[in-house]
């Protein structure tokens, strides 16, 4: 350190020197045009001055034999020139200045005097004539000048280089070892131990002390740190979930234990790539596209027989320091994901368990209902075949969804004519409008690729809450539009609305907002169940608003086909 400072020092010294140098220079040099130029100004002014009151001008011109002497008329004809020259000078800068009334010294090249030259000029009158006097000097060779300063100015920037590497060397040694007794008490701090006295009283020595002081308190911090790292390695091993975060490089910079216990790992994965957990490409590939992706993500993946869920929050860093960008939560889901399976088996074996009493609830009623006389005795059988039917219609939602949750539910695809579609839902409801005093419109069109019993679940159940949950004299709009590749079927009413906190529940199975009205409107409760597993089915998106008394808006957002199977 010592010699870096010795050579900075110096190395100041000599680009010092130089600006110096190149100062002086630029000082003496315009000095000397300043000099030369008013020489020849004071020489063109005198000369002027005797040529006005002189009988015989050529006689006070030619005794002039150290200038280059011309006179010129006003059209810039020569009338006299010491060297003999007879071409017009009427385009010669100094000559248009002067009859400007501008006089300026001018340099440059004298082709008639072969060497640079400076020229002045001035306007005079005589004998009630116009003429200019002219006067051209060469310039002098400062050489002899300026070597006599660049020799004073190089010995001046060597005795000043060679006194400022004395100083430097003797101030580097003081600085330096100054800077080791301040990396001494650095070393200390990194052990929180106090180092010995600060020698001296200037200001290394207080920076000396009040590392000290710092060094002092800093036990006592640190302990309290290495009590709370235990405590969150506590928490952060003894949660249910696997936990890991990554750097901007994809690297594994922290970890838990039940991350080494999903994957079965046994050394220490820390500062590894995720691909060194897992043998599997698939999953590799699908944590490699959601690291790189920079957003929060979540995916579900079955590994060796055990249902993962992965939860992917991102922090977006303009660094590349290698701090945490990623945290990854891992859970485990194998046992809530069977009891979902069994619950949705007992579901469906219900369900279709009751399909067969059921239908033949319906027929024997229908055959009753025919039959019979008595008034009193149909308004019963009627009843009864109204309760069978919504039954029926339950049983029928509660198979569709269950195949749906199963992945037993058909997902063919062709072109789908969303605009038809809404044009058959409202010809279907058209007569329960009616009787609510309800208005549906139908507006736009869009193409998806889907199986038509699905779309036409979606639009059906839409629109029967749309008609349902209305007011007299409400309207159903049902659009569809196409924006960017996507297309986007919105169906809003003029209804009662949903109340805020219900919002996140309403497409639960089963779920009633008010159970008494709900019960009087009729429905079977799985509606917006079956509209939001369709939409999961297809990847579409679903959103829901609602203000109570303004009524409600639903509307799914179909993404391109081919961004649905990537």
């Amino acid at each position: 350190m010592r010699r870096k400072l010795t050579l900075r020092c110096v190395l100041i010294s000599l680009i010092t020197a130089v600006i110096v140098f190149a100062a002086a220079l630029g000082v003496v040099f315009w000095l000397y045009d300043e000099t030369e130029s008013d020489g020849i100004k004071d020489k063109t002014h005198l000369l002027t001055a005797a040529l006005q009151s002189a009988e015989d001008p050529s006689s006070v011109l030619a005794a002039i034999d150290d200038t280059r002497v011309t006179l010129v008329d006003a059209d810039g004809n020569v009338v006299y020139d010491s060297y003999g020259a007879t071409d017009n000078h009427g385009d010669r800068e100094e000559i248009i200045a002067a009859m400007n009334g501008e006089p300026e010294v001018v340099g440059r090249y004298s082709q008639t005097m072969g060497a640079h030259a400076y020229y002045y000029a001035e306007k005079f009158t005589a004998g009630g004539n116009t003429y200019v006097l002219r006067l051209c000097e060469r310039r002098s060779d400062i050489g002899p000048y300026i070597g006599a300063a660049v020799g004073a100015l190089v010995l001046a920037a060597a005795v000043g280089i060679a006194v400022s590497a004395v100083f430097a060397r003797r101030m580097s040694g003081s600085i330096s070892a100054r800077l080791g007794e301040i990396n001494n008490r650095l070393h200390a701090l990194t052990l929180a131990t106090p180092g010995t006295s600060a020698a001296g009283g200037d200001e290394f020595a207080e920076i000396a002390e009040e590392i000290d002081a710092l060094v002092a308190g800093l036990g006592g911090s640190l302990a309290d740190l290495r009590r709370e790292q235990s405590k969150l390695d506590f928490v952060i091993n003894n949660i249910s979930q696997g936990m890991m975060a990554f750097s901007s490089h994809n690297e594994i910079v922290l970890y838990n234990k039940p991350v080494c216990k999903i994957f079965k790992v046994k050394d220490d994965i820390m500062g590894r790539h995720f691909s060194y957990l897992t043998k599997d490409e698939e999953l590799k590939t699908l944590m490699h596209n959601a690291l790189m992706r920079g957003e929060d993500g979540e995916f579900s993946y079955r590994l060796r027989g055990k249902d993962l869920n992965f939860k992917v929050y991102s922090f977006k860093t303009d660094d590349e320091s290698g701090e945490i960008e990623h945290i990854v939560l891992v859970a485990d889901l194998t046992k809530e994901k069977a009891a979902i399976r069994q619950k949705s088996e007992f579901f469906a074996n219900a369900s279709h368990e009751l399909k067969t009493p059921l239908t033949t609830m319906q027929g024997l009623t229908e055959i009753l209902l025919a039959k019979a006389g008595d008034e009193g005795q149909k308004k019963q059988l009627e009843r009864i075949y109204k309760e069978s039917k919504r039954l029926s219609f339950l049983v029928q939602d509660m198979l569709y969804i269950s195949d749906l949750e199963s992945g037993r539910a058909e997902r063919r695809e062709e072109d789908i004519d969303l605009g038809a579609v809404a044009a058959e839902v409202r010809q279907e409801y058209s007569h329960q409008a009616e009787e609510r005093d309800v208005t549906i419109n139908v507006s736009g069109n869009g193409h998806v690729r889907a199986d038509y019993r699905n779309i036409y679940e979606i639009v059906g159940n839409l629109c029967s809450n749309a008609v349902h949950y209305n007011v007299p004299g409400g309207k159903v709009d049902m659009d569809i539009r196409t924006d960017g590749g996507q297309v986007i079927l919105t169906v809003s009413d003029t209804g009662i609305g949903i109340p805020e906190e219900h919002l996140p529940k309403v497409c639960e199975r089963f779920y009633r907002v008010d159970k008494s009205r709900s019960k009087k409107t009729g429905g079977t409760g799985l509606g917006l169940a079956i509209v939001k597993h369709v939409c999961n089915l297809y990847g579409a998106k679903l959103n829901i608003r609602s203000k109570v008394g303004e009524g409600t808006t639903v509307q799914v957002v179909f993404s391109p086909t081919d961004d649905r199977n990537k």
